[in-house]
């Protein structure tokens, strides 16, 4: 199927038209379309005649019903080929009725290959950012490294350290020892050895995004096919809790030693298969697949087994959203009394939000779930701004920022949108500097204490960036170096506190994740980032 031919059916008519209109109404060179334009009608699908001399008009008549024509070929090959064959075309403008043809022959379809394997297919409407762990600071991209890497420790939701790939490790002064798990294999075959995790922990702290958090690593050095030894300025036992996050999974050449291997990634359809030496235990899904689907496609997980299953929901934490307001010189916020109007305006609306967006829910105490308590809202008069806020706009986040603006409309509060890119606003460490206010969604891992750490120092996260502007909030950090990490709560509570007090980050919403799937997938369990826990899931066959 011709993309310029539908497009053009979309756009123009019968009629006259002058070739630099049609040639824009396709985006193509007017040389470009004269030659479409005569094999379409060489093909049957226009009657074409072209204006005689400067100024004339060439005359447009359609003789075939594009939309028509085109729409009953997509339906026979999403029945007859795979769905990420038809991806692109599923983007173009279908009228409604077409588009919901097309989504109504997709949900029976979505998946449905009968096969011995087992697999799980899950819609995505944007694609993975990354499948690198050193780059992977969306929840999306970071979920997906979870199931293909492995890090040399994890960290449970009530802070307990235990090993991964390293079995134990031994203090000696300033000198960290790692000791590895033998017979652990890379996803191509080769055997994980001391040499990839000095690698992969060199390119970690010498990565910007990380270069801050492990500026106190002197040294990696492998000691021995199975020892790794770090060198600290001194003892810190914050080391511990780092090397359990998501970014210092070992990485080989672009594969890891997770329980699901990446086989496919490209921009319709990124797969993940068992990985069938995995040192634990192996997973009972065979194959994972992530299909680019259209925006308004039904995101529910279908499975291998069945085309038409019943279908349950989960609702599983997804975060919070907070307002960030940025002290950037010249700016607006550098006066106390302007963030606090703001702050009142916030807490204002939010006890509203639920019914704006009804999977969020007001959030009045902080970012630290239960370890945040209530605060009293600052008083104060009415400001008057003499220069626009300038408010960051990601499609993430777009309709709630737009809902917070109406009741800046309400007090003519000046303001204008700065458009940032939802990748843009992840990888570019600038996009802040010239921004005034943003609403921001994080979404924790497992443990809120150590997440909270990661929130205020990653680079890659918004907090760091602004406190650029807040020599306060630099030092404040750099307690956490000192401290054991048993003893970061009250670290975590007084920067909390801070924060919320001065009217630098302002408490929004929690937000909840809905996640449809068929009742034969079994032993749901919720992991990381509020995700299903993929090692574990299995598919019931019986009818």
């Amino acid at each position: 199927m011709d993309a310029y031919l539908f497009m053009l059916w979309k756009t123009c008519r019968n009629g006259h038209y002058s070739i630099a209109t049609l040639a824009d109404a396709i985006h193509l060179s007017p040389k470009q379309t004269k030659r479409y334009l005569n094999k379409w009608q060489e093909d049957g699908w226009i009657g074409y005649t072209s204006g005689r001399g400067r100024g004339n008009l060439s005359e447009l008549v359609w003789l075939r019903h594009v939309e028509r024509e085109y729409a009953k070929r997509m339906l026979e090959r999403i029945d007859r080929d795979s769905i990420e064959s038809v991806t692109e075309e599923l983007t173009w403008d279908w009228s409604p009725a077409q588009a919901g043809r097309f989504m109504r022959q997709l949900e029976r379809k979505f998946g449905y290959t009968q096969t011995t394997s087992d697999a799980l297919l899950i819609p995505r409407k944007r694609n993975f950012l990354t499948t690198h762990p050193l780059e992977a600071a969306d929840i999306h991209s970071a979920h997906l490294v979870q199931n293909v890497f492995n890090r040399l420790f994890t960290i449970d939701v009530d802070g307990n350290i235990q090993g991964e790939l390293a079995h134990h490790y031994v203090w000696n002064g300033a000198t960290l020892s790692l000791f590895l798990r033998k017979d652990v294999r890379f996803h191509d075959g080769s055997l994980l050895t001391s040499k990839e995790v000095t690698k992969s922990l060199r390119a970690l702290i010498a990565y910007p995004a990380y270069a801050y958090s492990y500026r106190h690593v002197k040294q990696i050095v492998s000691n021995g096919p199975y020892r790794v030894d770090l060198t600290l300025d001194q003892r810190r036992s914050s080391i511990l809790p780092q090397l359990a996050s998501i970014h210092t999974s070992i990485i080989k050449d672009g594969v890891g030693t997770g329980p699901f291997q990446l086989t496919q990634h490209d921009d319709k359809k990124t797969v993940l298969t068992a990985f069938p030496n995995y040192f634990g235990i192996r997973a009972l899904l065979d194959r994972i697949e992530f299909i680019q689907m259209p925006e308004q496609y039904d995101p529910v997980y279908r499975t291998s087994a069945s085309d038409s299953s019943p279908i349950d929901t989960i609702a599983t934490q997804s975060g919070f959203g907070l307002v960030l307001l940025h002290p950037r010189a010249g700016g607006p916020f550098e006066s106390k009394a302007a963030r606090h109007y703001i702050h009142r305006l916030v807490a204002e609306v939010r006890g509203g939000i639920h019914d704006f967006h009804e999977r969020a829910q007001p959030n009045d105490c902080g970012f630290l779930e239960s370890y945040s308590q209530p605060y009293a809202v600052p008083d104060g008069p009415a400001v008057l701004f003499t220069q626009p806020i300038r408010i960051k706009l990601t499609d993430f986040t777009d309709k709630v920022t737009r809902w917070l603006c109406q009741r800046f409309d309400q007090d003519r509060i000046p303001y204008e949108f700065v458009e940032v890119g939802f990748e843009e606003s992840i990888t570019d460490f600038h996009a802040y500097d010239t921004i005034d206010l943003a609403v921001h969604a994080e979404v924790f891992e497992r443990n809120v204490q150590y997440a909270f750490y990661q929130f205020m120092t990653n680079t890659f996260s918004p907090p760091i960036r602004l406190f650029q502007q807040m020599p306060e909030m630099l030092k404040s950090i750099e307690q956490y170096d000192a401290t054991p990490f048993e003893d970061w709560l009250p670290i975590h509570q007084a920067i909390e506190r801070y924060l919320i007090d001065e009217s630098y980050f302002i408490p929004f919403y929690h937000d909840t994740r809905l996640i449809p799937y068929p009742i034969e997938l079994q032993n749901i369990t919720i992991d990381s980032f509020g995700y299903f826990d993929f090692s574990k899931l299995w598919i019931s066959n019986q009818s």
